[in-house]
């Protein structure tokens, strides 16, 4: 099987086990409080590929809109980043759980996808040139380092696309699910696929969520802006 097949037959998978298997997976937490969002998280090229999912409550929304920023921003941060909010201890806090239904396709389609975009070699050799450059000015190697960091961000993007797209697609197919079946749900609920980090999140949002949506919750206070001009 060519790799091309084989990467196909392991995203339709890896995109039938999880619609099928998240509901269940979720009306297993048992969630009280209605929530405002189900997140699905897929993996950048680090040691664990496989796919995450959470759930954000409205009692966490509650306790985040009760809370006092410095930075207005680190509002909207806390509520479409929880996952990243180290100190976030309220009532309500997201519900971590592994996709590990899916582990081993996953990790043999992230194997091809690093392959195809060479990811892991160009790290080695990124490596071994950043040792060569540790006797260099110090000023000149941070904004290489800069740059360097943003092509591999752009590249790993690009490298991804193919599960990046393969996610959004099981999330449009939960877009169907009966919520109000598994758990409670708040009026503003939506399904957020998104990369664990966060780094693509304004793209992600844009792909999941649509414009009506998002209008809808910019004028709750929930979005400071639409993600694309963020």
């Amino acid at each position: 099987m060519t790799n091309d097949k084989q990467l196909k037959a392991l995203l339709d998978t890896i995109e039938r086990n999880l619609t099928d298997w998240i509901p269940i997976g979720v009306k297993e937490l048992g969630i009280e409080s209605p929530a405002y969002c189900l997140f699905l998280w897929y993996q950048d090229f680090s040691d664990d590929f496989t796919p995450h999912y959470g759930i954000a409550t409205q009692d966490l929304l509650d306790a985040i809109k009760s809370t006092h920023f410095v930075d207005p921003f680190d509002k909207f941060e806390m509520i479409w980043r929880p996952q990243q909010c180290a100190d976030l201890d309220v009532p309500g806090r997201l519900v971590l759980d592994e996709c590990d239904i899916v582990e081993t396709e996953v990790e043999a389609c992230y194997e091809i996808l690093a392959k195809r975009a060479e990811i892991f070699e160009e790290d080695s050799e990124n490596e071994d040139e950043n040792q060569e450059d540790e006797l260099g000015d110090e000023e000149d190697l941070d904004e290489e380092d800069l740059d360097e960091d943003e092509e591999a961000i752009e590249k790993e993007f690009q490298a991804l696309a193919p599960f990046r797209e393969m996610m959004h697609r099981v999330g449009k197919n939960l877009q169907q699910v009966d919520w109000k079946k598994i758990m409670p749900i708040s009026d503003n609920f939506i399904i957020l696929v998104g990369d664990y980090v966060g780094y693509w999140l304004a793209e992600d949002f844009e792909e999941c969520v649509s414009l009506p949506k998002i209008d809808s919750l910019i004028a709750q206070g929930l979005l400071m802006v639409p993600p694309d001009d963020e």
